[in-house]
């Protein structure tokens, strides 16, 4: 009995010995230790080509082992290739309109017993001008062209790929008629300093080795292109056909653009509008509100702080147009509203509002495009219609709403 405790205690030494041994050795560390966890990782997302930007990594690891870190970029030039942070130049190009590309990023993070965590990411290297280039590419419909202000009967489209251009014409003749087709091609780049609203392009046309200068201002539909060597202006539509243009027999129309398509919104209640006519002579309609009122005739600045006061609680109708100066629809409006802001300062008041400043009120009333106008009657919407008209055309719709 007592030699068999005597094994048995005999037994329970030897293996406390070997597990003593084994743990004190490098296999046994090896076996127990955790690889390392990372638990931050800075990438940018994307960089331009010729960028360049730091990339980061942090790691935990219980042990307290030191840390070994391997970067490993597929394109683009490391300072350094390891470390917890590095200095990292994507791939540069010779040429400024060239498609974006993907860059890979592998780093690897090694503790003493050599166990491994590892993290990628991926980098899109891009060039801004082909990429805003990449924005405006498309078919675009014109729908107007003048020269030093001087409105030209001309039809065409414009086709832009990211670096190429196809501009047709075809002039409209008096009555039905029309010229041969007439097709300009060529290429294009974008010259800094340019965002996706507005910028300079270098106009190469096939033939000519030297570029012309042009500024271009885009709002998602609409391109207007100038040629500052000749004072041409053209304006494309991207969104659809142009609608018809009424002209009036007895009134000389102001040049114009046509209306933009009407905005997918839930209109106000108003009544039907009337087939465009000639309008009557503005001295033979009733002036709502006779007697002088205090005002110069130019149109009143609203603001969302000012609505209520100015518009809503006005003596006389009001005219909300919602505006912008970037806008080239509302510029070439801008002699219009301000003629007809005088002409009838003792009828209505000629209220602008600038959507970028004053985004309550052009959200409460649904406002997609610009310019937009809401006819104000006695705190409630008369009317409401958009784009850019003649002068005549613009009277009539107001007085249509003033009935």
């Amino acid at each position: 009995m007592n030699l068999s405790k005597s094994i048995q205690i005999s037994l329970v030494i030897l293996i406390v010995l070997q597990i003593a041994i084994f743990s004190g050795c490098d296999q046994y560390k090896e076996l127990t230790n955790d690889p390392p966890e990372i638990t931050t990782f800075t990438v940018p997302a994307e960089v331009e080509y010729g960028e360049t930007v730091q990339l980061r990594i942090r790691a935990f690891d219980a042990d307290d082992d030191d840390l070994t870190y391997i970067w490993d970029v597929s394109e683009g030039t490391l300072v350094s290739d390891t470390g917890s942070e590095v200095q990292w130049t994507a791939p540069e190009s010779d040429e400024e309109m060239v498609p974006s590309k993907v860059v890979t990023v592998n780093v690897y993070v090694r503790d003493g017993s050599e166990k491994d965590a590892s993290k990628t990411a991926t980098i899109l290297v891009y060039s801004k001008p082909y990429r805003i280039a990449e924005v405006l590419s498309g078919t675009y419909r014109l729908v107007s062209k003048s020269v030093h202000g001087d409105p030209v009967q001309v039809a065409g489209t414009l086709r832009l790929t990211p670096t190429t251009f196809t501009q047709e014409f075809q002039e409209v003749l008096e009555g039905e008629a029309q010229s041969l087709k007439q097709f300009v091609t060529g290429s294009y780049k974008l010259v800094r300093p340019f965002n996706q609203s507005s910028g300079t392009i270098h106009w190469f046309t096939h033939g000519n080795p030297r570029p012309s200068v042009i500024t271009y201002t885009w709002d998602g539909r609409f391109l207007a292109l100038v040629f500052r060597a000749d004072a041409t202006q053209y304006i494309y539509n991207r969104g659809g056909a142009v609608p018809e243009v009424v002209e009036t027999d007895d009134v000389e129309p102001e040049p114009i653009s046509p209306e933009p398509i009407e905005e997918d919104v839930e209109p106000e209640p108003i009544a039907p509008e009337p087939e465009p006519i000639a309008p009557e002579p503005v001295e033979e309609l009733e002036e709502l509100n006779p007697d002088p009122i205090n005002t110069d005739g130019k149109p009143v600045t609203i603001t969302d702080a000012t609505f209520n006061a100015k518009v809503l609680n006005a003596e006389l109708p009001v005219v909300l147009e919602f505006e912008a100066d970037w806008c080239p629809f509302c510029r070439q409006m801008k002699p219009v509203v301000e003629s007809v802001a005088l002409e009838h300062r003792n009828t209505f008041i000629i209220g602008k509002l600038d959507i970028d400043e004053n985004r309550q009120t052009t959200g409460k009333y649904k406002v997609n495009g610009i310019p937009t106008y809401l006819v104000f009657r006695d705190g409630a919407v008369a009317a409401r219609f958009a784009g850019a008209m003649p002068k005549v055309i613009f009277e009539q719709k107001i007085f249509d709403a003033l009935k």
